[in-house]
């Protein structure tokens, strides 16, 4: 069974030979491990390839100060572990909305590109996901977060305008690419929705202002015959329930910041999580039993159904390596 296979089995709750895994680096690991991860890497190797479109600010590659993406934002950053932080929102004011000229939907296609070359020299033996934009995190990024906030509660027109317009840029991305279906298994959205104990909006603003967009983009992706995935950190239990609703075939929540018995006697067997390991604590701080331990209690969770389960986890500067190795071993001879 090949990597492909394996996780598209997982997905559809199909019993495939063991339970799939799926890498998460922040860059600065790279640079920090240098050899030792690759090492690691390689004994334990991901069933999962990502591609998408290039950015200016690239998460993949760390960004540096000044740097200006193709929204006009202007980026610092501390840190090449983070993406880092806008500093010049173009839209901070209303005012400048008429005036804002929106990127081309399709810049950073040459990256996208090159990424398929990498599919079609693998054969197609992995699982190959696709990046595509942000929707939240874009507002966020153009007015700025307190901004955003305010606009969420005063509900303000002009929000509804930005919502459709970056919504309407990300559907052309997607797609494009369902042009390479047959390269592309997965379309991944991505926004963090959660504090450390709650929505960062109410339940009900979202539904309202944020749930139809998504719908947009899990609806367009299974229109271009793709799966739909989506990436949400934070403490998002009150819109799990919207996320399954919307169809999303994956979610990959940060488990760990809810009551993760509680979900999975909720929602096992409704979508497969791809369930974030503790990257707060255990993975930085925890002995390798506890991190084995702890893989472990999110697969009694969530993988009890053939299927429903990918094991994921973050390594940062911060994790040593034997945890990572503990992490990594301890997916890898999970059964279903």
């Amino acid at each position: 069974m090949n990597s492909r296979e394996r996780y598209l089995r997982a997905i559809h709750f199909a019993r495939p030979d063991r339970v799939p895994l799926m890498h998460r680096t922040l860059p600065g690991a790279f640079h920090h491990y240098g050899q030792a991860l690759a090492d690691l890497y390689r004994r334990y190797p991901s069933d999962v390839m990502g591609v998408g479109f290039g950015e200016t600010v690239d998460e993949e590659q760390g960004i540096y100060l000044g740097k200006t993406d193709e929204w006009g934002c202007v980026w610092d950053s501390l840190t090449d572990d983070y993406l880092g932080r806008v500093i010049d929102p173009p839209l901070a004011n209303w005012e400048s909305l008429d005036s804002y000229r929106f990127p081309d939907p399709l810049y950073g296609l040459g990256k996208l590109e090159q990424g398929l070359e990498k599919v079609r020299a693998d054969d197609h033996q992995h699982f190959v996901t696709a990046g595509f934009g942000h929707l939240w995190h874009r507002i966020n990024y153009l007015r700025g977060f307190e901004n955003s906030l305010l606009d969420v509660m005063d509900d303000r027109e002009e929000l509804y305008y930005l919502r459709d317009r970056i919504t309407d840029l990300l559907v052309k991305r997607i797609e494009k690419l369902a042009e390479h279906r047959d390269l592309i298994d997965a379309v991944v959205l991505n926004d963090d929705w959660g504090n450390q104990d709650r929505l960062q909006v109410r339940p009900e603003y979202w539904r309202k202002i944020f749930k139809p967009a998504y719908r947009r983009q899990v609806e367009a992706a299974h229109a271009g015959g793709q799966l739909a995935s989506m990436h949400t950190d934070g403490q998002t239990r009150d819109i799990i329930p919207d996320l399954i609703e919307i169809g999303l075939d994956e979610i990959n929540p940060q488990i760990y910041c809810m009551d993760v018995e509680e979900l999975g006697r909720e929602f096992e067997g409704k979508v497969c999580f791809r369930a974030d390991l503790d990257r707060q604590y255990t993975l930085p701080f925890g002995t390798p039993a506890e991190v084995e331990a702890h893989v472990l209690r999110a697969f009694e969770a969530f993988g009890r159904h053939d299927g429903g389960y990918i094991g994921y986890g973050q390594i940062g500067t911060d994790v040593p390596m034997r945890n990572g190795e503990a992490m990594l071993a301890t997916i890898c001879g999970l059964r279903y």
